[in-house]
This record gives structure tokens, C-alpha cells and sequence, in this order.
């Protein structure tokens, strides 16, 4: 004998009831939990400061470049990793890959130094330096 629509057993309705009122609260819960991380640590390898960094570079790199990456951060290191990957991200569309074997070369680092040096010994030379640690190297032609 088959049920009708209008006999349907308690349990079931407020399970019915029960489960979208629990995945709502849960929900809450997490948004509240995050809001709260991210206001204590806020944006902490620094991406949008990455932005204001690299804007000049942006202008004077074509959007379809590839480009070489060099650093001055200890290889493998956190700090390395993050500056590579912050790097490619704010670039974008520009592929970034580590070394020097490109037309275009960023150098990101740390401290300031004698980037033109730097550029020389791997074949380049300093195309610009935008200050901040943002570098812009160019392979030699020559």
C-alpha cells in the first residue's frame, strides 16, 4: 500500500526541517571563523603590495613576454617561493620562469646591490631598475 503525500512521518519531516537550518548554521559559523583570520592575518606574503611594486615594470614589458626570473632570496627558501610566486601572479599574463635564459629578466630582491653587476654576469644587462627591488634586465644583442 503506497503512502500519500500528506502521511509523511515526523522524523523524516524534521529531518527535512532539521539539515538545511544545520548546513545554514554551519556556514555562518565558517564565514565568522575566516572573517576572523583574515582580519588578524591579513594578506600576510604581502600579494597586494606586489602590485604597487611591479606596476612600472608592467608597462614596460609586452603583455605576451616570457620572462627570466632572478633573486636574490635563499633558494627553496619560503621567501623565495613566495616572491617567485607573487611575482608570476601580479605579471600575468607575462610567463615568469627561474633563470636568465630570456629577452626579458626581472630581478626581485631583497636588499639593494649592484644589479648591474648582477645582470652582467649572466649575460644581460640592466635595462631599468624601478626601485623597491624591482629590476628589469634585457639579454644582450651583442
Amino acid at each position: 500500500m503506497a503512502a500519500s503525500s500528506a502521511q509523511y512521518r515526523p522524523a523524516v519531516v524534521v529531518g527535512i526541517v532539521v539539515a538545511p537550518l544545520l548546513c545554514l548554521w554551519g556556514a555562518l559559523e565558517n564565514y565568522q571563523a575566516e572573517a576572523a583570520y583574515q582580519e588578524r592575518f591579513h594578506d600576510p606574503y604581502m600579494i597586494s603590495a606586489q602590485f604597487t611594486r611591479f606596476e612600472p615594470l608592467l608597462a614596460a614589458v609586452p603583455t605576451r613576454a616570457e620572462m627570466g626570473y632572478l633573486t636574490d632570496a635563499p633558494p627553496g627558501s619560503v621567501a623565495d617561493t613566495s616572491m617567485l610566486l607573487s611575482a608570476q601572479y601580479v605579471l600575468a599574463p607575462r610567463l615568469v620562469a627561474r633563470g636568465a635564459a630570456h629577452e626579458w629578466v626581472v630581478g626581485n630582491f631583497t636588499r639593494p646591490g649592484d644589479f648591474a653587476a648582477v645582470g652582467r654576469s649572466n649575460g644581460l644587462r640592466l635595462e631599468q631598475d624601478f626601485g623597491n627591488g624591482v629590476v628589469l634586465f634585457r639579454r644582450n644583442t651583442e
